[in-house]
């Protein structure tokens, strides 16, 4: 992977210190020359930056609706959503959200007013894509901006996510609930309009939340799922437009450092199979490309529940490869993946070959689709995958 980090890094300085002086800036970002560094970096520590803000160290008691919310006294969060929809008319696709806020210096209930509507401590940055699976066709897109004159922001109650038109809000303000939610953004040639209700519980991962990702204290996020939220909107590309239907998944992570400096990036798999059970697996790796000991998985049950396990109950393999002219990564888009305690055997495939963001953190997030048995009964399905540090 190309790796321009002097030019990013003067860049994110310059917007943080407009952003905190006040002054307005607030744009796409479409500029190559603005790109190439690693996502992999975002999560790593900072000593001397990072020192006021609070770490995810020991497990905490999660409090809903509270914790959809912002935590500003980390560093970074973020709200996730992927799913697999289909039109009435038989087309497939797959989407992604996220919406990610990266705090300037740590803020508490206390903290002193802001001087003026256009100051702000925190940044926020949002991806928005589309795979047009049945025209092999992948839409990505990329927007910053400050939370400061209502450009962008997070709020628990009601609950809403957003950065300027791009949105995550609760759909029915006066109920006090928060889902269903509402997605909405649109942007070029695509538009997307999605209403998302939970079908399984949350999912507290790792320990009661606590994920942690590589060995040091405070190497860990909080971290939290929806594993399938039935999912009912519409699709616009270009001049057509579809009404869908299919299932999304929800991870929500808080932290200032997860990475240890060993890492350079993962493998993420969220999983919905077709017999009601979900699969989440993320692979850390390092530079030779060795599986960090705390990359971890999940197997959420048709009731719902969490059942762990470790790299060491399951097998992966690579099976085929992406490289892309854009960011030179060489990504592995198709996988075998096996968990032999559970008879599951799996094939995982990209369902468009090219699904990497061309943006200032190149990565492949993508739509995927599976085949396979799970104890002795054959199965298929459909997920997201995510690879970084290619």
């Amino acid at each position: 992977m190309k790796n321009n980090t002097i030019v990013i890094f003067i860049a994110l300085i310059l917007l943080a210190s407009l952003s905190y002086l006040g002054v307005k800036n607030a744009n796409t970002s479409t500029n190559k020359d603005f790109n190439l560094t690693k996502p992999s970096k975002l999560m790593k520590a900072n000593k001397e930056d990072d020192v006021a803000f609070a770490k995810a160290i020991d497990p905490r008691d999660f409090i809903f609706p509270l914790d959809h919310g912002p935590h500003k006294e980390f560093k970074t969060e973020w709200w996730y959503y992927t799913g697999n929809l289909e039109a009435e008319t038989g087309e497939e696709f797959g989407y992604q959200i996220t919406i990610f806020r990266n705090g300037l210096m740590p803020e508490s209930s206390d903290s002193a007013p802001k001087a003026n509507s256009w100051q702000s401590k925190q940044i926020y940055m949002a991806h928005f894509a589309v795979s047009d699976i049945s025209n092999h066709h992948f839409y990505s897109y990329e927007k910053f901006s400050r939370d400061s004159a209502g450009l962008a922001g997070a709020k628990a109650e009601p609950h809403k996510v957003w950065l300027k038109d791009w949105s995550i809000k609760s759909f029915d303000n006066k109920s006090g609930e928060t889902y269903p939610v509402l997605i909405t953004a649109k942007e070029g040639d695509v538009e997307l309009q999605l209403e998302l209700d939970p079908v399984k519980p949350i999912t507290l991962q790792g320990d009661q939340g606590l994920s942690q990702k590589t060995q040091g204290l405070g190497n860990a996020s909080y971290y939290y799922s929806i594993s399938r939220l039935a999912s009912v909107g519409n699709i616009k590309i270009k001049d057509k437009s579809f009404k869908v239907k299919g299932y999304s998944w929800l991870d929500r992570e808080w932290s200032t450092s997860s990475l240890g400096d060993s890492l350079v990036g993962w493998d993420w798999f969220a999983l919905q199979l077709s017999n009601n059970i979900e699969i989440m697996y993320y692979r850390l790796r390092d530079s030779a490309g060795n599986t960090d000991p705390y990359s971890t998985g999940v197997i959420i049950d048709s009731e719902g529940q969490k059942h762990s396990f470790s790299h060491k109950d399951i097998k992966l393999k690579e099976k085929s490869h992406f490289h892309s002219s854009y960011s030179n990564g060489n990504y592995p888009i198709s996988w075998r993946m096996e968990i032999p305690k559970l008879k599951l055997k799996i094939n995982i495939k990209a369902a468009v070959k090219d699904q990497e963001h061309h943006n200032a953190y190149p990565y492949y997030e993508g739509a995927v689709k599976i085949d396979g048995s799970f104890a002795d009964e054959k199965i298929n399905g459909k997920g997201y995958m995510e690879l970084v540090g290619y």
